[in-house]
C-alpha cells in the first residue's frame, strides 16, 4: 500500500511538471504517448534546438541505418551509436501506437506486408513518429489527423 502511495505521488507530481511546459502539451496529443512517455522523451531530447531535422533527431536515437562501403562493397547495417534509452523509448512508443492509433496500425501492416520483419517494420514505425514530433514541435502546433501521413 505505501508503494502504490508513492507512485500516485510521483505520478501527481509528474503532471504538475508536465502541465508548466508547454512543449508537453504538444507531445502529449500525439496518439500513444502518455505522461510517462512525454516526460521521458522531453527528458532526454531536451533542447531540441540542437537538432537542425527530423533525420538528426532520429540518426541521435540509433533509428537510422549506417552505410558501410569498401570498394565494390556496400551494405547498411544497425547503428551501434546512439542514445539507447531515447530508442528504446521510440520503439515503446511505435508499439504503443499499433494499438491505439489505426493509422499507424495499417502502416505497421504495410511494412509487413512488403516483407519486413516485425522488428524492422517496429523500426520504421518509430521512424515516421519521429518525422511527426518533429513536426509538431517545429511548429508548435499538436497533433491533428490531417496534416499527418499515416502515423
Amino acid at each position: 500500500m505505501r508503494t502504490r502511495k508513492r507512485i500516485a505521488a510521483l505520478d501527481a507530481r509528474l503532471e504538475e511538471l508536465l502541465a508548466s511546459n508547454q512543449r508537453a502539451s504538444i507531445v502529449r496529443s500525439l496518439p500513444g504517448m502518455g505522461t510517462v512517455f512525454a516526460a521521458e522523451f522531453l527528458a532526454e531530447v531536451g533542447d531540441m534546438s540542437r537538432f537542425n531535422c527530423a533525420n538528426h533527431l532520429a540518426a541521435a536515437a540509433g533509428l537510422v541505418p549506417v552505410l558501410r562501403a569498401s570498394g565494390s562493397v556496400s551494405y547498411q547495417r544497425r547503428p551501434k551509436r546512439g542514445n539507447r534509452t531515447l530508442k528504446r523509448l521510440l520503439y515503446r512508443l511505435a508499439f504503443c501506437a499499433i494499438s491505439h492509433h489505426g493509422a499507424s496500425e495499417s502502416f505497421y501492416r504495410r511494412k509487413r506486408t512488403e516483407g519486413k520483419t516485425h522488428h524492422q517494420a517496429m523500426i520504421a514505425l518509430a521512424r515516421r513518429r519521429v518525422n511527426v514530433l518533429w513536426a509538431m514541435l517545429r511548429d508548435g502546433s499538436p497533433y491533428s489527423e490531417q496534416s499527418s501521413e499515416a502515423a
